[in-house]
């Protein structure tokens, strides 16, 4: 059994400069091959509208997850669970168990290995969704077993200009998991519970071709 999660938070830099503000966490079991909803929640910031502001203005960027529509700045200004709350919900939920993400260096190296979470110290982490769905991904592109052509084109054609590049979650999820099975038809909502959920999916879809 393996708990995924997955955040969305204010930018890419990390802590302290970026903030998480949702955090969804599913399980994995890999003996049953089931996916179980565990914990959702946006936290609540009640300067979060005065943060936008100075963050965008300070680094001349928009915020890509109150730009898209993904949240609102309401959204974390009145939300039920502050900072401290939501923290305590997951370092319980999570204690002593295995974790894992789609971008482990993102997701743990930059926010939640550092305080106030400090899963590090409580947990284990033993694999990245997206190191195991990159090289699978890469292998089926280049022997033509990706199902939708015009995505295993442009895979190809992203690994040719750059042979490092990881695979993007929506893309692995597109190319491991055709048949759809969380009802995306091809568009990722970018909300941490929903994306942990395919998150999931990607990793049994990889278990499953290595018989694991």
């Amino acid at each position: 059994m393996v708990l995924i999660i997955d955040i969305e938070t204010t930018g890419l830099r990390g802590l302290p400069i970026d903030r998480v503000l949702e955090v969804g966490i599913c399980e994995y079991d890999e003996c049953e091959r089931t996916i179980t909803p565990i914990y959702g929640e946006i936290i609540r910031y009640e300067d979060m509208d005065g943060f936008k502001a100075r963050y965008e203005s300070f680094y001349n960027e928009p915020m890509f997850i109150f730009d898209e529509g993904h949240l609102t700045v309401e959204d974390c200004m009145y939300a039920a669970k502050s900072l401290d709350s939501v923290v305590e919900d997951v370092r319980g939920i999570v204690y002593g168990d295995t974790i894992t993400s789609y971008n482990t260096n993102f997701d743990f190296n930059k926010f939640l290995y550092h305080g106030p979470w400090g899963l590090d110290e409580i947990t284990l982490r033993p694999f990245d969704i997206m190191v195991m769905a990159t090289r699978h991904v890469k292998e089926m592109a280049m022997n033509d077993r990706v199902e939708d052509k015009e995505l295993q084109d442009r895979m190809l054609r992203m690994w040719e200009n750059n042979p490092d590049r990881w695979v993007r979650s929506l893309d692995a999820y597109r190319s491991l998991c055709p048949d759809d099975p969380v009802g995306l038809s091809g568009v990722q909502s970018h909300r941490a519970l929903d994306d942990a959920i395919m998150e999931a999916h990607i990793l049994d879809a990889i278990f499953s071709l290595t018989g694991i």
